[in-house]
């Protein structure tokens, strides 16, 4: 995984940055090895401390309140938050319903406007098409 400014976020930030990839994951009712994967990454990226490694995998089952995360973070985080929340959504092959919405209410709450959301969603689309580039460099399909 790449570094970016979610390395220099404070430990409670990167707690509220893992919680909201939780309740993405979960979003939709069902867990796949892919999003668990995606964020095991992503806490790997933020630097997190194995102990809240624990509490936030705890926290799969029973993810917490999205508008209490919400509240305690920063634009900086919600918007960071955001832009990883699509790749979690995305890694299983398709955006539900479900999460679509908390993508939605994390927009809001970052002030990321709807041309901002598309150019993300984009973005996450032309990455994964990137990656996918190195199984056919290699290969592997």
């Amino acid at each position: 995984m790449y570094l970016d400014l979610a390395i220099d976020f404070a430990q409670e930030d990167v707690k509220g940055y893992a919680e909201i990839m939780v309740i993405v994951a979960s979003a939709d009712g069902t867990l796949v090895k892919e999003e668990l994967a995606i964020i095991e990454a992503l806490m790997g990226r933020c630097m997190m401390h194995p102990e809240m490694r624990v509490n936030i995998r705890n926290s799969l089952e029973k993810p917490p309140s999205l508008e209490l995360v919400i509240s305690k973070l920063n634009p900086v985080v919600l918007k960071i938050a955001l832009r990883d929340a699509i790749l979690v959504a995305a890694v299983d092959g398709e955006y539900d319903d479900s999460e679509l919405k908390v993508i939605k209410t994390l927009a809001k709450a970052a002030g990321v406007r709807k041309k901002e959301l598309s150019a993300l969603f984009e973005w996450v689309k032309t990455g994964w098409e990137w990656h996918n580039e190195s199984f056919q460099h290699l290969g592997l399909v």
